[in-house]
């Protein structure tokens, strides 16, 4: 029986903009080696989608961190 309400999860599915000035490899690269976050592609609509999870000890101040992390390299003007 299908569920319905809030359900809680630390997993985030989402993929770069159309008009992204990066490639996949290189935002998956740069936000390891500029910014310490570690997220995974290759997940459904023909494999752009990055599937993000955070750890349980990870806080709302880390999560914020990997979000401003995230824009700041596909739109570096929004940050």
């Amino acid at each position: 029986m299908p569920r319905s309400g809030k359900i809680d999860t630390n997993i985030v599915y989402f993929g770069l903009p159309e008009d992204a000035k990066l490639t996949r490899e290189v935002f998956l690269e740069r936000l390891h080696q500029e910014y310490n976050v570690k997220v995974t592609g290759g997940y459904s609509r023909g494999g752009k989608l990055f599937r993000a999870v955070t750890h349980m000890n990870v806080d709302d101040d880390g999560v914020d961190r990997a979000i401003d992390a995230i824009c700041s390299l596909v739109n570096p003007s929004s940050v």
